[in-house]
């Protein structure tokens, strides 16, 4: 089963629950009345008092004495006792403390191990008294699965409570799996769990939020890579699988994860970066790094091996590029794979491939349905034109190499029917126009259009044309569905009023190089931002991928006023995401890319205004962090100069003295001291000259300085 994410496929999830429902009886509260609900009640014992390990062994007891008081229902909660002990492992996380606090003294009681243990003892014991529980829906319509694939909050804990925790999680999983492996794959496989806690409210895949409230991981064989593995392998959902509610991919999130934690490990302190609790900090973190690393690999790693015995991955050699290439990776995760295994680019696989040769020939994800249907692709548009010119940049002999079969990535290409820009086709002729001459272009109008053929390229297809009958078999019989689309083609669709995010930041990384295009991606950002009208969720879904876009385009064009300019403002109006759901404007550098904007265009007063209001956003949300991080990249220094720059513009001012409100506003950053001799006369002036604007934010900084 695939991804669900159409309307058919979610009536189809709804109806296979109902038939379950009322197959197995599982709503009959008639009968469920009739059952024994001792057990059960100890269950709601054990929740309120959590560690008392005797009830257990009573419940463990009843189970063996009494087995069919297992399959009882609650009349209300619909809930069995199957689902009371999987919940008992949130019962028993004492004293949590939200991911986000401030305060670094997290005092909690640790749940002992011979108590987790005990919730396992009580789980297996209702599994073998009524395996069939494992199908049953409570009122909320979840099997005991979805509460043991996640915690219903995000904790911090103790180390030791967390490793026993998380170990304790993954035995359970694995016991509800094997009890009903049709059920769990059914859950396991669609998009739109709704989960009462947290931010995918929206729904999402069961993955995802296993994914999404994993504690950062600082041992070395963590338990969370083989938790993941399990729920990973039960689940034949693709791992570009996006959530219903918002879009986001299990990579996506891994990625924004491992780079927070990356950033973390290389962080540098005040004072000695030798001293023990500095150095432990950072190899916490990189360890914690590494674990995430080991979970992308984990989802990009193939059951099999193209080409090879069929066996489990763990048996054969694979390749990350190789596979990263075949699914809709990230752009930006794709980047650091492609540019950290630079080797693979030009080595084959076990089928003859090189990635160009997947790139070329991937499909998206279909759909079941009519023949329309089934064509349907969901790769946003010019994703393929990005990757395969990712793979070209650093690897353009690739163009120029046969597969196995005797085919060039071009030849792939065109049989695939993709896309003359978008779908890579111009990019891959461009590299290596030779591949033409084992084309049949008969076959293909569209692309003789797209080539506007001259008499060589006419040679070329005559003499492709006339290949003898055997070669003509080999080739695949086709219909012509190339589309000849525009490179404006892309500037066309950022522009458009309902265009989804998804195409926008896939536009602006398949066209880096292009100006134009990568400032109006940030407009059309701003755009969608300013329509969500504050609504939190949708501030955040856009951020999502937005961000990295953003700081990309303003890596690769840091000369470009005008896009320096409209990127900040496009950061400024998604500053309230930093910090949530793994997006960090601090690792994916947007601090340190507006900062310096300001540094490379000090003249340019919309520059100026637009990165002051950022700054001044991203301390407000991010607080005394954000504020330090400002500071250590030259950013007060940044924003003194904006005000000596621009004594006469008002937005200017307004922004600058904004900015340094914030930045003096949290007492715990560790911020150098604002030079008064230089400072204090700029925001008198402020003062004096645009006193509506500027009088309340610049008497403020006044009264800090000292």
């Amino acid at each position: 089963m695939g991804c669900q994410n159409s309307k058919a496929a979610q009536t189809d999830l709804k109806s296979g629950k109902e038939r379950r429902r009322n197959s197995r009886g599982s709503y009959d509260s008639a009968a469920s009345n009739d059952k024994d609900d001792r057990i059960y009640k100890l269950l709601v014992k054990a929740q309120q008092n959590p560690d008392d390990s005797t009830i257990k062994e009573r419940i463990v007891a009843a189970c063996r004495k009494n087995p069919e008081a297992a399959a009882y229902q609650n009349p209300t909660t619909k809930s069995t006792p199957l689902h009371m002990a999987v919940r008992l492992i949130d019962a028993e996380t004492c004293a949590i403390t939200p991911l986000g606090s401030k305060d670094d003294s997290i005092s909690s009681v640790s749940v002992s191990a011979s108590s987790i243990v005990g919730i396992q003892a009580v789980t297996e014991s209702l599994v073998r008294a009524h395996p069939d529980a494992a199908h049953v829906l409570d009122a909320a319509g979840h099997i005991p699965l979805h509460y043991a694939v996640a915690p219903t909050t995000h904790f911090v804990q103790e180390e030791t409570t967390q490793r026993n925790n998380w170990k304790v999680r993954t035995n359970i999983v694995r016991l509800l799996l094997a009890a009903d492996i049709t059920a769990a794959e059914e859950y396991l496989n669609s998009n739109s769990v709704v989960f009462q806690s947290g931010d995918a409210t929206g729904g999402c895949t069961p993955l995802y939020r296993a994914l999404q409230t994993l504690p950062d991981d600082f041992e070395s064989a963590g338990p969370t890579v083989g938790f993941i593995a399990l729920l990973h392998d039960a689940s034949s959902t693709t791992v570009d699988c996006g959530n219903a509610s918002d879009g986001d991919k299990p990579l996506a999130l891994l990625y924004r994860r491992f780079t927070r934690q990356f950033d973390l490990a290389e962080k540098f302190f005040a004072g000695d970066n030798s001293r023990p609790d500095v150095v432990q900090h950072r190899r916490r973190y990189k360890t914690a790094a590494g674990n995430t690393w080991k979970i992308i690999e984990l989802l990009l790693r193939p059951d099999t091996v193209p080409g090879s015995p069929a066996s489990t991955s763990s048996t054969v050699q694979w390749q990350l590029v190789h596979r990263a290439v075949q699914v809709e990776t990230p752009p930006d995760l794709l980047r650091y794979i492609v540019e950290t295994n630079a080797q693979d680019l030009c080595r084959p696989d076990q089928a003859g491939n090189l990635p160009l040769h997947y790139a070329a020939k991937s499909r998206p994800p279909t759909v079941q349905g009519d023949q329309q249907q089934q064509r349907q692709r969901y790769f946003p548009a010019f994703y393929t034109k990005y990757v395969v010119d990712e793979l070209l940049y650093k690897f353009p002999e690739a163009a120029s190499t046969m597969d196995a079969d005797g085919n060039y990535p071009l030849t792939l290409a065109v049989r695939t029917n993709k896309h003359w820009i978008g779908g890579g086709i111009k990019s891959l002729y461009d590299a290596y126009p030779e591949a033409l001459e084992h084309i049949d272009l008969e076959k293909h109008k569209t692309l003789q259009t797209a080539l506007s053929l001259d008499v060589a390229m006419n040679d070329a297809a005559a003499a492709a044309a006339a290949q003898d009958d055997e070669e003509d078999a080999k080739e695949e019989k086709v219909p012509d569905t190339i589309i000849q689309d525009e490179q404006h083609d892309a500037i066309m669709l950022v522009q458009k009023e309902n265009v989804d995010v998804s195409e926008v930041v896939t536009s602006m990384w398949a066209h880096e190089e292009d100006a134009g295009l990568q400032m109006l991606g940030c407009v059309a950002i701003v755009r969608m931002v300013t329509a969500a009208a504050g609504k939190e969720a949708d501030v955040l879904r856009i951020s999502l991928s937005a961000v990295a876009a953003v700081v990309n385009a303003m890596k690769a064009h840091p000369n470009e006023v005008i896009i320096q300019e409209k990127a900040c403002h496009a950061l400024k109006v998604m500053a309230p995401a930093d910090g949530k759901r793994e997006v960090s404007f601090v690792a994916s550098g947007a601090v340190a890319a507006v900062v310096g904007a300001m540094q490379a265009h000090v003249s340019d007063s919309g520059v100026q205004e637009e990165a002051c209001g950022a700054v001044g956003k991203i301390i407000h949300y991010g607080g005394d962090d954000r504020a330090t991080i400002v500071a250590s990249v030259s950013g007060l220094t940044a924003i003194v100069n904006a005000l000596a720059a621009h004594p006469d513009s008002a937005g200017v001012q307004r922004q600058a003295c904004k900015a340094l409100r914030e930045l003096t506003e949290f007492p715990n950053a560790n911020l150098p001291e604002l030079p008064r001799s230089q400072t204090e006369p700029l925001l008198k002036a402020a003062k004096d000259k645009f006193p509506a604007e500027c009088g309340e934010a610049a008497e403020v900084v006044l009264s800090r300085l000292v």
